[in-house]
């Protein structure tokens, strides 16, 4: 296209764009387009393309910079905003986010689909709260809205009104366009009880042969099983299970692969860190399988007035990830390993603690309960010394059924098969048993068997490993909703459960070839 005509139109920038970005010349895309921005300056919607082009591309500092300006341009425009809010959130700018929404929900308070967007921005900052303060009377004013009553029951649910939430929700599932999410979620709300439940009115509406049912036969299952009964319920999580497969990708021979080589990492691991020591914030890392627990160690310490809770707060890996992609990218014949040895573990730990430094509310201890960051936890101390890790295990056939009989979506890609996850669940013992060798007494492993049946002495060895003293703010710990994101796809427990050791033993029939993988036999 040649740059001594006028500007062209942006459908035909567009065009040219794309072609461009066909043929793999992304660097050529953004310099044209940076070129007709700069003949165009005061053109919003060729400034906007520019910022979508970049963004992309993934070049996202300069998207911002481009979307800044043509907001200046069209202050007015949600588009723009919403647009800011994403690229604001992929750049993890946890506190510009928080003040552009501050900006962003002043303007079109009569838009309900851009308000409702902004609320579920907030909902991501673990901001339930403000989410609730646009929700509440949208909902309102939308009484038909079903999606917009769900939200409002989700955040209902993540401040710990689980009363308001489950009313809510009930009402979203009489209606003919109900989320199917809805009723996963009421299953989780409480203990379902033989006098109050909704075991026939799932069982009438799942369909085995509709991907979009997959919640509603999860929380057939959840609820059967609250029940007693566990032929029903087993025969429902296998059929959600079944379907979510259906559309979630799994490649089990590279990641198998990808989790050996880390166990070799982890049991060649040596070297510690010695930037970030004195790090006026301390971060502790609560790892784990999924269903292992976790949780209640996290409300345990989320109650300590020294501490909060980020949640699953996903920062670390992804800035491993990104060092250990520029290193790849400036070194072609090294290996991922080699990357892993080779990155600057000081500027790593810096950048991650900059980061939770935005949730820490002024607390010197903030959890991170990510529970993938057990593939990292040499790592972690490398760039955090003074960093504490938690492991937490449990019996694995019960953190396995625990796995298989929750709805994650797509987020653990090998939970939906029962021998795939067993070998999944074999890789990871013999990482953290590496890391665990390797760290000594810098890793502490909690079993949440003796949580559970001897609490207030695994309480005081958590404590003494993280360096607090009891607090009585701590003796209703049960009853923190310490962030979203640990609320999510999780029941609402307010209290220690004996019944939750040994669960998995009623479906030891129906569980044999997970048994078998997990022995090392499938």
């Amino acid at each position: 296209m040649n740059d001594q005509s006028e500007v062209p139109s942006v459908q035909q920038l567009g065009q040219y764009l794309n072609a461009l970005l066909k043929g793999g010349q992304q660097q050529a895309a953004r310099d044209y387009i940076d070129a007709q921005v700069q003949r165009a300056p005061d053109s919003a919607a060729v400034v906007h393309l520019a910022a979508q082009l970049h963004h992309k591309t993934g070049a996202l500092r300069s998207s911002l910079a481009h979307l800044n300006r043509a907001i200046e341009l069209m202050p007015d425009q949600p588009a723009l905003q919403i647009d800011k809010l994403h690229l604001l959130t992929s750049l993890r700018e946890r506190k510009q986010l928080a003040k552009a929404l501050e900006h962003a929900k002043k303007l079109a308070t009569d838009n309900k689909n851009y308000q409702q967007q902004l609320a579920r921005f907030y909902t991501q900052l673990n901001r339930p709260e403000q989410a609730l303060e646009l929700l509440t009377p949208l909902r309102k004013a939308h009484e038909e809205d079903s999606v917009l009553a769900f939200d409002e029951a989700l955040n209902q649910w993540f401040v710990g009104k689980h009363k308001a939430a489950e009313k809510l929700a009930n009402a979203v599932c009489e209606q003919k366009d109900a989320p199917s999410m809805a009723f996963y979620v009421r299953a989780l709300l409480r203990k379902q009880t033989k006098t109050k439940n909704h075991v026939e009115q799932l069982a009438d509406r799942a369909r085995r042969d509709e991907v979009a049912d997959t919640p509603i036969w999860f929380a057939l299952g959840k609820e059967a099983d609250d029940l007693g009964l566990h032929e029903q319920a087993f025969a429902a999580v296998t059929s959600g299970n079944a379907l979510q497969k259906k559309i979630t990708p799994y490649n089990e021979a590279a990641e198998l692969d990808a989790l050996t080589q880390m166990a070799d990492v982890a049991s060649t691991w040596k070297s510690q860190g010695r930037a970030n020591k004195n790090a006026e914030l301390t971060p502790i890392f609560v790892v784990s399988m999924p269903g292992s627990g976790a949780t209640l160690i996290e409300r345990y310490l989320h109650a300590h007035p020294q501490v909060t809770s980020a949640g699953e707060f996903p920062d670390f890996p992804q800035l491993l990830g990104e060092a250990i992609s520029a290193y790849l990218a400036e070194h072609p014949g090294a290996t991922r390993a080699q990357a892993i040895a080779a990155i600057n573990y000081g500027e790593l730990g810096k950048a991650y603690l900059k980061q939770l430094q935005d949730v820490a509310d002024g607390n010197s201890y903030v959890v991170d309960k990510l529970p993938f960051n057990f593939l990292y936890c040499g790592m972690l101390k490398k760039a955090l010394p003074n960093a504490k890790i938690i492991h937490v295990e449990r019996d694995a056939l019960d953190t396995c059924w625990s796995i298989y009989r929750t709805l994650f979506a797509d987020r653990y890609a090998f939970a939906y098969d029962q021998e795939e996850l067993g070998r999944y669940y074999r890789h990871y013992q013999a990482i953290m048993s590496a890391w665990q060798q390797s760290l000594g007494d810098e890793l502490l492993t909690v079993a949440y068997e003796a949580f559970v049946e001897d609490t207030e002495t695994t309480e005081q060895t958590i404590l003494d490993f993280c360096g607090l003293q009891a607090a009585s703010a701590q003796d209703d710990f049960v009853k923190q909703v310490p962030s979203v994101t640990t609320a999510r796809g999780e029941p609402l427990t307010t209290r220690i459960y004996q019944h939750g050791i040994g669960h998995s033993k009623a479906y030891a029939k129906q569980l044999q070839a997970l048994q078998s993988a997990l022995d090392g036999e499938a």
